[in-house]
């Protein structure tokens, strides 16, 4: 965000004349010497009148430029406070999914316990009827027998009852191990959870009470900032409305310069990362030639065989090369479905936290406005980053998402909006104003740009 900063004007020329002649009356009709004109003391007074006016003037404006910057940190502040917020919620949906998860899986488990006790109860009572053991089982078998046939069939039916106990006892143990590993994981899941709800109510209580800090200063600085224009339009003799229509100007034409130098900062930092990226091919083409030279003097040092070998012709289907591609229509669509739903909020004011459809926030508009072109995103707008594909200014698309951070981290962004084309941009800047379209440095220039896929 662009510090909002005003321009120092000067003193009219004339504002020194209009002081000693109106607020100097006296001094000036006060002549002890019956000369006719100021002598050198009263002339001294005056003068230092009309400077100590201009230095309330001077002081007045520092003050305004001063209040400006506090009111643009407190944006700052509030909009991160918002995005830490919308980044609590994230992490409290993975957090109560994964616990989801574990339970399931707890559940899960539970059952292949219980099926393997009671395969192994079957199987116990099972040995017991084939004579209570394996080695007794056998010497029965043997004894019971009627025929060397039957002597088979009793062994073999012992067998697999081991070896069905076997394969039983492990699958039991395997359940028991798979049971306690979920009881674990589901406890482990319902704690995060609960971490992560302390988390959203402690981050929501950080920008409860930013925003009230924020309307609180606000006010104040309103109150001073009138105070201040009062006391300037006494001083320049002209009316409060002059005066703030005057301000008014003063911070527009600011505005605009502070655009043009983000817009150049954007263009400089392109112009490097340019430089940056074809010195890296420079090199990478360099690095792969030195083999192929050293393979073509070789070459040359051969005798060359002639081609004898036939190429056929290259066919070139003419209704192929005539067919327009589709490609980028198709890939055009997704953005102008997330701008025509963006536009239609226009207006609409932020929320903060806000996913519509009655206000939003910057990451909850640009969520709902890439839903609609059958993208998911996260309402939140470092997660938006991570989940788009990095991009340069230079290769902007309306559509793509542009982001913003105080502290050149990715982790720490704490606005977002949606390039149009043209320098412009759409977003819902802060709390107290609503979802418009600006251009795209109104706001500082930006740190990272993406495209969502």
């Amino acid at each position: 965000m662009p510090r909002r900063s005003f321009f120092r004007t000067a003193v009219p020329a004339g504002l020194a004349a209009v002081l000693v002649l109106t607020l100097t009356p006296g001094a000036l009709a006060d002549d002890p010497g019956g000369a006719g004109y100021p002598d050198a003391d009263q002339v001294r007074r005056a003068h230092d009148a009309v400077a100590g006016k201009v230095d309330d003037i001077d002081r007045i404006e520092a003050e305004l430029d001063r209040e400006a910057d506090d009111l643009a940190r407190l944006d700052i502040r509030a909009d991160a406070a918002v995005e830490e917020y919308n980044g609590a919620v994230v992490l409290r949906r993975q957090a109560r999914d994964r616990a989801a998860d574990a339970d399931v899986y707890l559940r899960t488990a539970d059952a292949r316990l219980s099926r393997a006790r009671d395969e192994l109860g079957r199987l116990a009572a099972q040995t017991y009827r084939m004579g209570g053991g394996a080695g007794l089982g056998a010497f029965r078998a043997m004894l019971g027998a009627d025929s060397p046939g039957d002597l088979v069939s009793r062994m073999e039916s012992l067998r697999r009852i081991s070896q069905d106990g076997d394969d039983t006892l492990r699958r039991g143990i395997a359940a028991v191990h798979d049971a306690a590993v979920a009881k674990t994981d589901a406890e482990h899941g319902a704690e995060a959870a609960a971490r992560a709800t302390e988390a959203v109510r402690a981050a929501k209580d950080r920008v409860e009470a930013e925003l009230a800090a924020q309307r609180s200063r606000v006010h104040e600085i309103t109150a001073r900032h009138t105070a201040l224009l009062a006391e300037s339009a006494t001083l320049r003799r002209t009316s409060i409305d002059l005066e703030t229509r005057r301000r008014d100007g003063r911070a527009a034409e600011a505005q605009r310069r502070a655009e043009e130098e983000a817009r150049a900062r954007a263009e400089a930092d392109a112009d490097r990362e340019q430089a940056r990226r074809e010195k890296e091919e420079a090199d990478r083409r360099a690095e792969q030639a030195r083999p192929a030279d050293a393979a073509g003097e070789q070459a040359a040092a051969r005798p060359a065989k002639p081609d004898t070998t036939a190429k056929p012709a290259e066919r070139v289907d003419p209704a192929a090369a005539s067919r327009p591609d589709r490609s980028g229509g198709r890939a055009a669509a997704g953005p102008a479905a997330a701008i025509a739903y963006a536009k239609a909020q226009l207006g609409k004011p932020y929320v903060w936290g806000g996913e519509g459809p009655s206000g939003f926030d910057c990451s909850g508009l640009v969520m709902q406005a890439w839903r609609r072109a059958g993208v998911r995103m996260a309402h939140f707008a470092a997660t938006q980053y991570f989940e788009s594909t990095p991009v340069s200014y230079r290769n902007l698309r309306p559509g793509d998402l542009v982001f913003w951070t105080e502290t050149k981290s990715a982790s720490d962004i704490h606005h977002v909006a949606m390039y149009l084309g043209g320098g412009r941009m759409i977003h819902a800047p802060r709390t107290g104003d609503v979802v418009k379209i600006g251009n795209l440095f109104s706001m500082g220039t930006p740190d990272y740009y993406a495209r969502p896929s």
